[in-house]
């Protein structure tokens, strides 16, 4: 009020003055009093309206930031909850793998102690058998096959180790025994001694140069003087050299209760004590001792009776 007083008593002239900085002229605006009156009145509406203006601005952002805040939160909220059905989710799949998991190592535990039983068994076997066929006990040629089976599965039983146990200790014995059965399957005398026909076969015959009728206790191969006479099995040279009837002849004990002789040599390779493998070349056929012409006789002794050598050895492709 005070205010509008003072403005009613405006009733002067007024003027605004213009000083240049140059020398130019002063340069004077004169205002009568209603001009100046209602420029007063417009600047007082003018302010009062910029007020006016931002303070209901002011309030509207108040009253609208409560609205904010609760779509915020409930926005908030049902991420929370989207999450933890995630999380639930997660849990239930992690307890059915945990559950596999553990069902897998219950088995694959089972898995490994039946193969250790296995394992143990075969090497059990293997070694019973190899006791009883051992120092003569073994007959007939039967006894390799039963030989090769057992390496076979003992091969089996090794592979299934390495799959699904790789057990250090069990692969040992496996080869240990597997080992046992190779040496023992290379002391069966098997292997063709000398090309060509079987011309007198083991068993009674008439003594071609006796002239008596008589157990044969070998079988005779005809070969050609010098051709080469190979170890049917690995072993140790028990005897080399000269004896009657035989000629020149090798005797080889196969220390398992096998003995191979290798009669009418015309030439030794081998010498008493030497170590002999399967296949090895020891002598070279001849004529010597009780004999009618080149060939080589052969005989498989178990402990000291003979017996068939085709019972063993294949001789019929030695032809």
């Amino acid at each position: 009020m005070k205010f509008l007083s003072n403005l009613k008593k405006l009733g002067k002239n007024y003027s605004i003055v213009i000083i240049p900085h140059t020398n130019d002229d002063v340069r004077r605006i004169s205002f009568k009093a209603p001009v100046v009156k209602l420029l007063a009145a417009l600047l007082i509406f003018s302010t009062a309206a910029v007020f006016a203006l931002a303070y209901g601005h002011q309030k509207e952002m108040q009253d609208s930031q409560p609205q904010a805040n609760e779509i915020s939160s409930e926005e908030l909220q049902q991420q929370i909850k989207n999450l933890t059905e995630i999380i639930n989710s997660q849990n239930e799949s992690l307890s059915l793998s945990n559950t596999q998991l553990e069902h897998m190592k219950q088995e694959n535990s089972s898995a490994k102690s039946k193969i250790e039983e296995f394992t143990k068994l075969y090497s059990d076997i293997a070694d019973d058998y190899l006791k009883k066929t051992s120092r003569g006990s073994v007959s007939t040629k039967s006894s390799n096959n039963a030989i090769m089976d057992l390496s076979k599965l003992g091969n089996i039983v090794q592979q299934l180790n390495k799959d699904f146990n790789d057990n250090g200790d069990l692969t040992a014995q496996l080869l240990a025994t597997n080992e046992k059965l190779e040496k023992y399957i290379d002391s069966i005398p098997t292997f063709v001694p000398a090309r060509g026909p079987v011309t007198s076969p083991f068993g009674m015959r008439n003594h071609p140069i006796q002239k008596v009728r008589k157990i044969h206790e070998g079988v005779d191969i005809s070969s050609s003087k010098g051709d080469p006479i190979f170890a049917a099995a690995s072993g140790v040279v028990e005897f080399a050299g000269y004896s009657n009837g035989y000629g020149y002849n090798v005797k080889i004990d196969h220390q398992n209760g096998f003995r191979t002789i290798y009669g009418h040599s015309s030439k030794l390779l081998v010498k008493k004590g030497d170590i002999i493998n399967k296949g090895q070349k020891i002598a070279l056929v001849g004529s010597t001792g009780n004999s009618t012409g080149p060939h080589l006789h052969f005989e498989i002794r178990i402990g000291n009776t003979p017996v068939d050598p085709t019972e063993y050895v294949n001789l019929k492709s030695a032809d």
